[in-house]
């Protein structure tokens, strides 16, 4: 059973990653693949999905499935944070007011207690459908429904795209988003929600926005800690440190120990989190973060902005004086038709 939020998810892919070990899941969640993967977010160009459909095709071919998989509507947020999910033009007085008393909440709170407010609140789905069977006549029409529902056409490429990096992502409920998620979250997912093509051109500038503080947490991402400190102190290439540090890491008894009996993610969990980033990190000709602790984001490779309007300074000397821009507004989650 699978709730399918985007078109990366469901079909075969629930059994060969959700259900796979290591040596299984390092078939198709490696750099090779990935980079060959455009995008994600839409199975039929995307190495990684020919892969899992590949092993999951043996799975039936050996144990009966049957699969049910679920949709919903975009209603990310409850009553009192809604406006978050709506376009700054068609907030009312209401949603002014609610966007003010939030915003001095987060300019005076600590860090700790904005996350547990935040994390705290439920997203009031709406179920938009419900379909069981054999497993690609399922995924069929669940992709069409998930299409349906958040896809957006976008006319063309553009010079310089500026991402929001959410609060919250696939593996960090209720944990901080440290540095190496951030990128998992921007470059990686952020960045793939596309169809044909990317919103950003061939070698234009991608501009994220987070805090991107050193904070981890130790109990759910334990091998990110030594990630961070160990391997991207030597190297941010995602082709090197795949030959360099992945097995080791995948392989190390506490790092197993903790998998099993605590909850911990995977030791190999943040090499497929950065992995995840490399093709934006090729498509890219710059990456700046905006409002990232300087030496954290050095850390990653990339440029540190204080302001966007310093973003944008800083981005003229890749792609020029007046660049075209588009801002990638999520949420709600979106799926670009690129023209």
């Amino acid at each position: 059973m699978n709730l399918t939020l985007v078109p990366m998810d469901g079909g075969h892919k629930s059994m060969s990653t959700g259900l796979a070990s290591y040596r299984g899941i390092r078939a198709h969640h490696n750099v090779k693949t990935l980079l060959a993967s455009r995008s994600y977010m839409n199975p039929p160009d995307s190495a990684l999905h020919h892969s899992c459909v590949r092993q999951g095709q043996l799975i039936e071919d050996t144990v009966r499935v049957f699969h049910i998989e679920t949709t919903v509507n975009n209603h990310a947020f409850p009553a009192i944070a809604n406006f978050m999910q709506k376009r700054e033009t068609d907030w009312t007085a209401q949603d002014q007011a609610m966007f003010l008393g939030m915003k001095q909440l987060t300019d005076l709170a600590p860090p700790a207690f904005k996350r547990n407010v935040f994390h705290a609140m439920r997203a009031p789905y709406g179920l938009t459908g419900v379909n069981a069977g054999q497993v690609d006549a399922v995924h069929e029409k669940t992709l069409e429904s998930v299409r349906n529902q958040i896809a957006v056409r976008v006319e063309g490429q553009t010079d310089i795209v500026t991402i929001g990096v959410p609060y919250l992502g696939p593996y960090n409920v209720n944990a901080p988003m440290n540095p190496v998620l951030v990128v998992c979250m921007g470059l990686g997912y952020l960045f793939n929600f596309y169809r044909n093509k990317p919103v950003l051109r061939k070698g234009g500038v991608a501009i994220l926005t987070h805090p991107c503080r050193y904070e981890f947490d130790a109990v759910q991402h334990p091998s990110y800690i030594d990630f961070y400190d160990e391997v991207l102190a030597d190297t941010t290439a995602p082709a090197e440190i795949e030959a360099k540090y992945e097995l080791r890491f995948a392989e190390d008894p506490w790092f197993r120990q903790l998998y099993r009996k605590s909850h911990a993610y995977h030791g190999a969990h943040p090499f497929y989190a950065w992995y995840w980033a490399a093709h934006a990190m090729e498509h890219a000709g710059d990456i700046i973060i905006v409002g990232g602790d300087r030496e954290v984001v050095h850390r990653l490779g990339f440029k540190c902005a204080t302001t966007l309007e310093d973003a944008f300074e800083m981005a003229e000397q890749t792609v020029g004086r007046h660049p075209s821009v588009t801002h990638l507004r999520m949420p709600p989650i979106l799926l670009a038709d690129v023209e």
